[in-house]
């Protein structure tokens, strides 16, 4: 039975203004899995005007008792973790089990962004430092950057969700959570519970709808001081120049085309195993997973015909049934994208040896294309999002190195290898923001810093680092209050 749901703006569960609803459709069976409101500009501006006093208030807690709210809230969700992974796969077209370890993940998030807010210690700068500051002493502290828009992706809506709230709670500000139009009602279920688990009503508000309204609508109001996106790399680019109004800050993790080179001194069945890992789970349909299949000349006939063997062997389609490996693509659109690629790719005088095939509306077959050269276009910017491995041949390292960083992108990347000195040196020279020696470049933990470098982004996101980003830096000076020597 369908299932309407609806923000929360204000603590409230409320509809759009103007009555205005979208549609959630399994991209599996067609079937209507419930609407959402559709916010207009009033909405939004609603939102951000409640996100300013719910900073205030959230702001005014003491570390540990906003630690407390949040430990609330992970037993609330671990609680109802397989409902909530149950109603992702519905609207996501994801499998039941890569749903469900997608949940997984929201614990570690959340308690290491509350670690590292604990300890985010300011600087002081000693005493004589220079000429002008004998004597006094000066010191940093961070300071909550007030109010945060996070707009998460269809791909992994809970974790990359996840990946932007916490740094902005633990930070001390209030967030408006902006879902993915495919995928909406998994984060609203999910920011329901943080309400119940006793978070401020105004500090954090879910608005649902058109993605390219709201993010206009968002860098329109001078309220909101801080805007994360994960998405493509048009829609970033887009976000970065109308947020120029307000000097917003912006943390943009964005498309990539990323690199997998693959060393004839390899283990054979590793380097296969890795590219599987990096390209199959989710229908292809992740922005870190390579992309692009660079093997070496003397090894390629064979990686290519252990991949095609280890593809048969895995079972894929259908998003509920406990054994899908991967389910479908987020909805028919993406899929005929996708076929379009190939067939272009193909017509460009690649070959297609395994897949290639479209047996349901929104699924594409594993898909294995051979001959395929450097001045492709799905070897240069052509970002697949889809289950395809292009593979691209090379003789030499400065060959495979020049393949690798033909592209736009730079988002992530990994080198399989024997030998530990290829790998630093292409670790070195890929033109990436990871790289992952003997993996795939779709790999990523709650602390080390993630993000890309040209066309793939802005900013990191990371434990470590990214409380900085989303705090405010003040230096407070005592003058005179040592005694000049």
């Amino acid at each position: 039975m369908a299932k309407d749901m609806k923000m929360i703006i204000g603590g409230e569960f409320v509809n759009a203004s103007d009555g205005a609803s979208a549609k959630n459709v399994n991209p599996y069976t067609g079937e209507l899995i419930g609407t959402v409101p559709a916010a207009t500009q009033s909405d939004i501006d609603r939102a951000a005007a409640f996100a300013v006093e719910g900073q205030r208030e959230w702001g005014a807690l003491r570390g540990d008792e906003r630690e407390a709210i949040l430990e609330r809230f992970l037993t609330l969700f671990e609680a109802r973790s397989n409902e909530i992974a149950e109603l992702l796969c519905a609207e996501s077209g994801k499998s039941i089990s890569e749903c469900r370890g997608e949940m997984s993940i929201v614990k570690p998030i959340l308690r290491a962004y509350m670690r590292a807010a604990a300890t985010l210690y300011g600087e002081t700068l000693p005493p004589r430092a220079e000429q002008r500051n004998r004597g006094d002493l000066i010191f940093t502290i961070y300071e909550p950057i007030g109010v945060c828009a996070a707009i998460a992706p269809f791909n992994y809506p809970i974790s990359t969700m996840f990946n932007k709230v916490a740094p902005a709670l633990c930070a001390g500000n209030s967030v408006i959570m902006k879902p993915a139009s495919d995928t909406p009602m998994s984060i609203l279920a999910a920011a329901e519970l943080m309400l119940e688990a006793g978070m401020p009503a105004n500090a954090i508000q879910v608005v649902t709808g058109s993605g390219s309204k709201v993010g206009g609508w968002l860098t329109k109001n001078k309220n909101i001081s801080l805007i994360s996106l994960t998405g493509s790399t048009e829609v970033g680019v887009a976000l970065h120049r109308e947020a120029s109004s307000y000097l917003q800050r912006l943390g943009l993790e964005l498309g990539g085309n990323d690199p997998l080179l693959i060393f004839a001194d390899c283990d054979i069945d590793r380097a296969v195993e890795e590219a599987i890992n990096g390209r199959i789970y989710n229908c292809g349909q992740i922005c870190s997973g390579s992309k692009r299949f660079i093997v070496e000349n003397g090894i390629k006939e064979l990686f290519t015909e252990k991949l095609i063997e280890r593809l048969k062997g895995i079972k894929g389609g259908v998003p509920s049934d406990e054994d899908s490996v991967y389910g479908c693509m987020i909805n028919e659109a993406a899929a005929d994208t996708v076929e379009r690629q190939i067939k272009e790719t193909v017509a460009q005088g690649a070959r297609c040896v395994y897949g290639g095939g479209r047996p349901h509306r929104a699924l594409v077959e594993p898909t294995v294309l051979t001959g395929v050269t450097a001045d492709m276009d799905i070897a240069g910017d052509m970002e697949v999002f889809g289950p395809v491995f292009p593979i691209i041949g090379f003789d030499s390292f400065d060959e495979a190195i020049s393949i690798a960083n033909n592209t736009s992108f730079g988002l992530s990347s990994g080198v399989i290898t024997e030998n530990m000195r290829t790998a630093m040196a292409a670790a070195m020279k890929i033109k990436a923001g990871t790289c992952v020696i003997n993996g795939t470049g779709d790999y990523r933990t709650s602390y080390h810093l993630f993000g890309g470098c040209k066309m793939s982004g802005l900013g990191r996101e990371g434990a470590l680092e990214t409380l900085k980003e989303f705090s405010e830096v003040k230096s407070v000076v005592m003058k005179n209050i040592y005694c000049p020597g």
